[in-house]
């Protein structure tokens, strides 16, 4: 499928492993309440990951999910010093997951060493305790049981929802994947895994017209699958994003009716309010004794 054209963007790297990438962020976005980092888009990770001079957002981010690897309140922040012993100790007990990644032994000399790495070495590392984060922390642990209907009853609706955010490609075809990002919000990206587009994602849309538009570009497909997609997307994605934008439709409003009656109070005191005489008669005031 050829992208959208209208809102084009790149998160173009192709040293490092795109699906590694689209997890970590998803990880970041979906328990945002327990990891509490400041990254919104998937750009911002992407400029995070492959920063150059000043790379205090990425040693941020690699302690703070050390932190919640460790299953540490992420509001005691960890120190570099505590990164060579304690990456090592969770190196150990998790060998099983880093054996498929591409992270050297130096890495866990110093956090120095972890920075110095390639951009793809950083992401498989930033992965590796994605990993460990969600399948260890007791608070993500705590979310993903209530999210599953352990404790509570979940609707169809709930079911939806929990489904639009994922670890996982939301719809893939051929050697095309499609990532579904966003809380509030939803952007779809496109992975390309052919040999020469491998390791970069698109984004194909992330407003109503947008998704419409890629809509409309699935349906032209002979193939099934695309049809398949652009029916979730309209079942799914636009109704939700129409709503959203309803809602901020309605805040704008009534913030803009407020900011009116404000104003109009104001305009209403400053006309009403008393002015005292001004005497400009200076002989009023001047007793007869003073000639």
């Amino acid at each position: 499928m050829s992208p959208s054209t209208n809102s084009r963007t790149e998160v173009a790297n192709s040293s490092y492993s795109a699906a590694n990438f689209a997890s970590i962020y998803a990880t970041l976005d979906t328990f945002r309440v327990v990891i509490q980092s400041d990254i919104q888009e998937p750009e911002e990770l992407d400029d995070v990951v492959r920063c150059v001079d000043d790379t205090s957002k990425l040693k941020e981010l690699a302690l703070r999910l050390l932190a919640v690897a460790l299953g540490r309140k992420t509001k005691v922040a960890l120190s570099e010093q505590q990164w060579p012993k304690l990456c090592s100790d969770l190196a150990a007990s998790t060998i099983f997951i880093l054996k498929s990644l591409q992270v050297p032994e130096a890495v866990a000399d110093s956090l120095d060493a972890y920075i110095e790495q390639s951009s793809a070495v950083r992401v498989d590392v930033l992965y590796w305790l994605c990993e460990v984060a969600v399948m260890d922390n007791p608070e993500i642990k705590v979310l993903v049981d209530s999210e599953s209907g352990k404790g509570r009853k979940t609707s169809a609706v709930d079911t939806k929802k929990e489904n639009l955010v994922r670890l996982q490609p939301y719809f893939e075809i051929s050697k095309q994947r499609y990532w579904l990002f966003g809380n509030k919000t939803r952007q779809l990206y496109l992975e390309s895994l052919s040999q020469r587009g491998r390791g970069k994602l698109e984004l194909l849309a992330q407003t109503p017209a947008e998704f419409s538009s890629v809509v409309e570009e699935l349906n032209t497909q002979r193939n099934h699958a695309p049809k398949e997609l652009a029916d979730l997307l309209v079942n799914d994605v636009i109704p939700f994003l129409e709503q959203q934008a309803r809602k901020k439709e309605r805040v704008e409003r009534a913030l803009q009716r407020q900011a009116i009656a404000i104003a109009n109070v104001h305009i209403y005191e400053t006309r009403t309010r008393k002015r005292q005489r001004v005497n400009y008669n200076v002989d009023d005031g001047i007793e007869a004794s003073e000639f």
